[in-house]
């Protein structure tokens, strides 16, 4: 082997070895507890796209999301609400509409033995959005655009509030 890439093997080894020393981890590459590795997933007022969406983050940061309930699963029931949105301005010079688009998402957790684990929270995210009224097909683009970016936002964030308990 020429010296040269001994040299660089070497010097990515090192940075590993510190990188992993001080306590660096990849964003998220996290993992809930050991107690919610496997989930009973119960949903209301989600679609068959958001369902999937929340499963996936589910088994992303290490839990196994079972399809019946079982003896084994706590049971994560979570409720997506829409609130309507709010026009903030109107621009009749340029056509631009200001509106905020606002999800709730209320969930609670039991363990396998029905005991409570998290007692029932909202978690919400709101973003405005600056429309064009003259171009209602980019604007409708740009507004789901922004609905699922505000509910993956609210799935990370129910996923951080799991691996606190």
């Amino acid at each position: 082997m020429p010296k040269f890439a001994k040299t660089r093997l070497l010097t990515v080894l090192l940075l590993a070895l510190a990188m992993s020393g001080c306590g660096f981890r990849l964003a998220g590459a996290t993992s809930l507890p050991p107690e919610l590795n496997r989930i009973y997933l119960v949903t209301s007022d989600f679609s068959d796209p958001q369902r999937d969406a929340l499963r996936r983050q589910l088994e992303r940061a290490g839990a196994e999301v079972s399809r019946q309930a079982d003896s084994q699963a706590v049971r994560l029931s979570v409720s997506l609400k829409t609130m309507p949105d709010r026009r903030l301005a109107t621009g009749a010079s340029n056509g631009r509409i200001i509106d905020r688009l606002e999800r709730s998402l209320q969930y609670n957790l039991k363990g396998a033995d029905g005991n409570l684990l998290a007692p029932a929270a909202t978690l919400t995210q709101q973003k405005d959005i600056v429309l064009d009224d003259d171009n209602l097909l980019s604007s409708g683009v740009e507004k789901r655009s922004v609905i699922e970016d505000l509910e993956e936002a609210l799935f990370n964030q129910l996923i951080h509030q799991l691996k606190r308990i």
